[in-house]
């Protein structure tokens, strides 16, 4: 099980690293935490917690915008998901 606090290390260590990151490392800790939770709603609340700590988190603001455009993705498919 991965938690939130691990999934935000994930985060920092990319938007402190001096080569520019790749999302895919990124999106994997977000569907490691995600499965995590049971039930579609549980996944929904658990990335609506983790968007609103990733926007307080700080570093390369093009790593971090990226992030948060990989979690409204993620948002988008739950959402479809729910339909």
């Amino acid at each position: 099980m991965t938690t939130l606090d691990q999934t935000l290390q994930v985060f920092r260590a990319l938007l402190e690293a001096e080569e520019p990151a790749g999302i895919a490392e990124a999106d994997q800790a977000v569907w490691t935490y995600l499965s995590s939770q049971q039930g579609l709603k549980a996944q929904v609340g658990a990335l609506a917690v983790l968007r609103q700590r990733t926007t307080d988190l700080s570093g390369d603001t093009a790593v971090l915008l990226r992030l948060l455009d990989n979690l409204d993705l993620h948002r988008e498919r739950l959402s479809e998901k729910s339909v």
